[in-house]
């Protein structure tokens, strides 16, 4: 969508699927950082907006404090909000709509505006780190366009530990004007590298969108070093990519959690998600997973393998659309119908057709 220029606009239906994710999302996330050995967690909002839309929806800034309020009783940790909205406007009415709340003790509100996401990140950074790390920070990094989130922002928070990001990668405003001479240092800062020129040319559509995805794919894995990323297509009834909703972290569990969220979204307003992290296995995210893709799958990467089921597990939530609530149906009936698994050293009086010991070992043939 086209940059608006009120204080507050429409809200669109592929921003209010957005934030449904990243409200079911947080939701797990303040828990578990909190509830962990983390005196302190940080949510950044690099693109906070005004915090409500025309019709009185909130926007990200107010979804992450509710998200925060509605488990306060159970947040012992110190939780750092970083607000960051370059019009100083928007800022200002996102100070009132937090100032109508009441908020607890542990909670430190900090609202920058009139400044970009990069300056502010630096004028605060020392008050989120401890021994010069930062605080375990979610980052939600959610530009109109591409100018304004520096890769190298985004490298230098995936470097430290328990840090991720989850980045909205503008497909349709980017291809637009990838070919302007006067976006050239822009789209090497957004990309942190001058390759994305090589899809300049590319004339096939479909190639050129691949092109671009997997570059900032390729960055996020191989220049911020992280460990599990998926992207999340968000498309039209068109069939026209929208936007791409990247997720970068180094924890499993994260990532657990973040498809969790994907699967439990409300798909409104006519637009789909689907998994576009790997182009062979483009999954779409319905009330029903596609089980043959995922049984597939699981017999073409394990075919003649010895396994544990925490292997298993693990390739599923890692290498796959899928979660790990998905794969243990398949096998059982890998096991007691097609007779393609069998279990290796069962404790004793385990059930046939059982997969809750992580370290069991299956054979598939």
């Amino acid at each position: 969508m086209a940059a608006p220029r009120g204080i507050v606009w429409k809200l669109d239906p592929h921003t209010r699927a957005k934030h449904e994710i990243l409200k079911r999302y947080l939701q797990a996330w303040m828990i578990i950082l909190s509830q962990g050995s983390f005196p302190d967690i940080l949510y950044i909002d690099g693109f906070a907006g005004p915090g409500e839309y025309e019709g009185g929806e909130p926007g990200s800034p107010i979804i992450a404090l509710d998200a925060a309020l509605n488990h306060r009783s159970h947040l012992s940790a110190r939780i750092h909000f970083l607000f960051v909205e370059e019009k100083e406007s928007r800022a200002n009415h996102l100070r009132q709509l937090i100032s109508a709340r009441k908020l607890p003790d542990n909670f430190d509100v900090v609202v920058e505006g009139g400044t970009t996401f990069l300056a502010a990140f630096d004028r605060n950074v020392r008050r989120y780190q401890r021994s010069s790390r930062l605080f375990p920070t979610f980052a939600f990094i959610d530009p109109f366009g591409w100018t304004g989130a520096p890769f190298g922002l985004i490298k230098h928070i995936l470097t430290q530990p328990s840090c991720e990001v989850f980045v909205n990668f503008m497909y349709e405003e980017i291809n637009r004007f990838l070919s302007h001479r006067d976006q050239v240092q822009n789209f090497d800062d957004f990309f942190g590298t001058n390759a994305w020129k090589e899809c300049v040319d590319e004339t096939d559509p479909t190639k050129r969108n691949r092109c671009l995805h997997d570059l900032y794919l390729s960055q996020l894995r191989d220049a911020a070093n992280a460990k599990y990323v998926r992207s999340f297509e968000m498309s039209n009834m068109r069939d026209v990519t929208d936007y791409y909703l990247f997720y970068a972290t180094n924890k499993l569990l994260g990532l657990k959690k973040m498809k969790e969220a994907m699967w439990k979204a409300d798909e409104s307003g006519g637009f789909r998600f689907s998994d576009a992290t790997n182009p062979d296995q483009l999954i779409l995210f319905e009330k029903s997973p596609n089980y043959d893709a995922l049984r597939a799958n699981l017999l073409v990467e394990f075919a003649g393998r010895q396994v544990r089921v925490e292997e298993i597990e693990t390739f599923v939530v890692a290498q796959t659309a899928f979660r790990e609530t998905h794969y243990k149906g398949i096998l059982k009936s890998l096991e007691m119908e097609s007779g393609q698994l069998a279990a290796i050293n069962p404790v004793p009086g385990r059930k046939k057709g059982t997969f809750g010991d992580p370290e069991m070992l299956v054979r598939f043939a």
